[in-house]
């Protein structure tokens, strides 16, 4: 396995994680509004659960796309294309971090307060989609259709 296989499947792993985390703080309000829910979903909690379930649906799907980038799994349509999509949402945002910091650090004033959490938490989707884009861009050549991505 390649070091950019490897790269993916780390990815994938972490997106099934990711499912099952945002699964299970569906059934927590409180973590909910920790990690940034609004009180008016909060509020219904079977909207809740619905979100959390949808959002999780995705991250399963970005899980499969990295295996199957991986060539742990069949080759997935539109392989090459979904993996840039999910390394941009990802990348994207990440790149929130640079506000927060700057709010944090005063060089920008808001009456928006900052948590700490929320700059680990856009620390952590730069780092993934830093992760996916190199694993997209390492494999761009075996991820192509008539490359050798499929096990």
């Amino acid at each position: 396995m390649t070091t950019t296989q490897k790269i993916l499947l780390a990815s994938g792993i972490l997106q099934f994680a990711l499912a099952i985390f945002q699964a299970g703080i569906a059934f927590s309000p409180s973590l909910s509004l920790y990690f940034g829910a609004p009180e008016s979903l909060v509020a219904n909690r079977v909207t809740l659960a619905g979100t959390s379930f949808f959002v999780s649906g995705f991250l399963i799907l970005f899980g499969f796309y990295a295996l199957s980038g991986a060539g742990t799994v069949r080759r997935l349509p539109w392989l090459r294309q979904m993996l840039i999509i999910i390394s941009g949402i990802y990348i994207l945002r990440g790149l929130v971090l640079i506000p927060e910091v700057l709010v944090i650090a005063g060089v920008v004033v808001t009456s928006i307060p900052i948590a700490p959490r929320f700059v680990v938490m856009s620390a952590a989707a730069l780092t993934v989609g830093g992760l996916f884009a190199a694993g997209t861009v390492g494999g761009w050549a075996t991820l192509s259709p008539g490359g050798d991505a499929t096990p």
